[in-house]
């Protein structure tokens, strides 16, 4: 089963961005492992509502791609950087056209990915990847709400040798790994208010039932545990190359 964002574009924003976050843990880990410089060319693949593109485009000319066109729409209010549909796999530039490319959290997302790395290394000179290692991916008290779903995310999310493998069969090479932790401090409502409008991509994939049951226990359970809030932590990989 696909998930569509063609629905969630509107809420997009407001259950997933937070532009100190943005700038300070996302952007500075692409710029950093991608070792992106002011005036290279860049392309965000998947770049949904234009988060990234937004903040890149202050230094750099980007080209935000997405295959969903809800989703471009909103991108295309945000700032001075092309939007273009298309599909990761067939990406529809000429060959060397980008200093770098991004893939933020969308590797997963991709039915072929070593198929659209070797679309990326054709379009680019250097990938930057930000993905989550699922062989030490911990979620709390969502855990307990959702049984199902790390279990769902360890088959859609490839680890991290897979990443540096694909890497290597598409022309890319001298990788770089680094883990960055993550930390952001919500109110309890605010988070709910981000499972509800379902800010995980796999709160579509679990077994039918399963998303209204966590969401119950949730709603009992958050206000209890987390009365002075609820802060989220994690570790994310960051990947990048070069060809």
């Amino acid at each position: 089963m696909a998930v569509d964002y063609s629905r969630r574009a509107a809420d997009y924003d407001r259950v997933r961005a937070d532009e100190t976050t943005d700038r300070e843990f996302w952007l500075r880990g692409l710029i950093e492992v991608g070792g992106l410089r002011n005036r290279e060319r860049v392309l965000d693949i998947g770049a949904g509502t234009g988060r990234f593109a937004k903040l890149l485009c202050e230094t750099n000319p980007v080209v935000a791609l997405d295959s969903e066109t809800a989703m471009l729409k909103i991108a295309r209010t945000k700032g001075s950087f092309e939007c273009v549909r298309g599909d990761g796999r067939r990406l529809p530039f000429r060959a060397d056209t980008f200093d770098l490319a991004m893939i933020v959290m969308v590797l997963h997302h991709l039915g072929d990915y070593a198929a659209a790395l070797r679309e990326i290394a054709r379009v680019a000179h250097r990938v930057v990847v930000a993905t989550s290692d699922m062989a030490t991916r911990r979620l709390g008290i969502l855990e307990e709400a959702f049984p199902s779903l790390l279990a769902i995310d360890r088959e859609r999310f490839p680890s991290i040798p897979a990443v540096l493998d694909a890497f290597e069969a598409a022309g890319f090479h001298d990788a770089v790994v680094r883990e960055r932790a993550y930390a952001r401090r919500l109110t309890t409502e605010e988070q709910l208010d981000r499972v509800r409008h379902r800010y995980l991509s796999t709160f579509d994939l679990l077994p039918p039932g399963e998303y209204e049951r966590g969401l119950r226990f949730l709603e009992a359970e958050m206000p209890r545990r987390y009365r002075d809030g609820f802060e989220i932590t994690a570790q994310f990989t960051f990947v990048g190359a070069t060809k």
